[in-house]
């Protein structure tokens, strides 16, 4: 499936300054134009805090939640897909400069930067959400990598890409909640060139219906409505849609790991006086979520998969 790249990260002092010039933009971003103005006259000024945002909670990404899961996943990153997950979802991929890759559901980014810094690539983002995709787009450009990452809006259910115009497509966790996967995955085929390649890994069923009476609480509990099918029903979209599927892997304990590991180093840190102020009741609400999705995966009610398909070669 192609060679492993070296790995060309950039260097410790250029994410250092990307990391004070991020924190600095981010301590400001609710600001309102008139105080953003006055600021813009007078930068030894301090930011104003962001406004009022209401109660914590995971329905829609204000800042104070993209805060929160920053400052649980890492930067840029919305979930837990530590540096050796996005390994192990790109590296089989042969990713390089001259490839055009494709990631669905980019969040704020943190993973198609990741992505643009290890393989040298260009990198195209994919995001629903216009708050994560506005925030993606000057994180980037903070990062100075926006002539090589870019985002683009769109919506998974109705989705419309470029036709062959990528080499490669991953996905994390991002299209759980389409509903019409098969009209998703066609058009995930269509924007694929002939010798594409397509990485996906996401909540699945395997054994457990659709229908089951354990799925129903947590369904209506989550900040959007979950259509899961079992891991053989998507195989099976991906085969009608023109994929030759050659991986399905159950990754559901590592993936239970990781995100286990990441609210334990919040702990950690918490209790080693790092402070959160207002963001930990935000974190907390946040391991609510995952705690429910944590718990049905101990159950086995839920699981994620790791998927490759590919384009099937043309027989001439």
């Amino acid at each position: 499936m192609g060679s492993e790249d070296e790995n060309l990260e950039a260097p410790a002092e250029k994410k250092g300054l990307f990391k004070k010039r991020l924190k600095a933009w981010w301590d400001g971003y609710e600001l309102e134009k008139e105080k953003a103005a006055a600021i813009a006259v007078d930068d030894s000024r301090d930011y104003v805090p962001a406004p009022e945002e209401g109660p914590p909670t995971v329905k829609g990404w204000s800042i104070s939640r993209q805060k929160s899961v920053v400052t649980l996943f890492g930067e840029g990153m919305v979930r837990s897909i530590p540096d050796d997950t996005k390994t192990k979802l790109t590296r089989p991929l042969g990713i390089n400069k001259k490839l055009s890759i494709t990631e669905l559901g980019s969040g704020l980014g943190g993973f198609a930067r990741w992505t643009s810094e290890t393989y040298n690539a260009y990198v195209t983002g994919y995001e629903e959400d216009l708050q994560l995709l506005d925030a993606a787009t000057e994180m980037t450009v903070m990062a100075g990598l926006n002539r090589k990452v870019n985002f683009m809006t769109c919506d998974f259910d109705n989705f419309d890409p470029k036709e062959r115009s990528a080499d490669i497509v991953y996905a994390s966790e991002a299209l759980f909640c389409v509903q019409n996967k098969e009209k998703c995955f066609q058009a995930i085929r269509r924007m694929l060139k002939p010798t594409g390649q397509f990485m996906m890994s996401d909540f699945m069923l395997e054994g457990t219906p659709v229908d089951a009476p354990e799925l129903a609480a947590w369904r209506n509990s989550e900040p959007r409505l979950p259509y899961l099918l079992d891991v053989q029903a998507i195989r099976k979209l991906l085969s009608s849609a023109g994929f030759e599927v050659s991986i399905a892997e159950n990754v559901s304990e590592t993936y239970k790991a990781n995100v286990l590991r990441a609210f334990a180093d919040y702990a950690k840190r918490t209790s080693d006086g790092e402070k959160s102020g207002h963001l930990h009741e935000w974190i907390l609400k946040e391991g609510e979520m995952w705690m429910r999705r944590i718990k049905l995966m101990e159950d086995g009610h839920l699981k994620v998969f790791r998927i490759y398909a590919r384009v099937p070669s043309e027989i001439i």
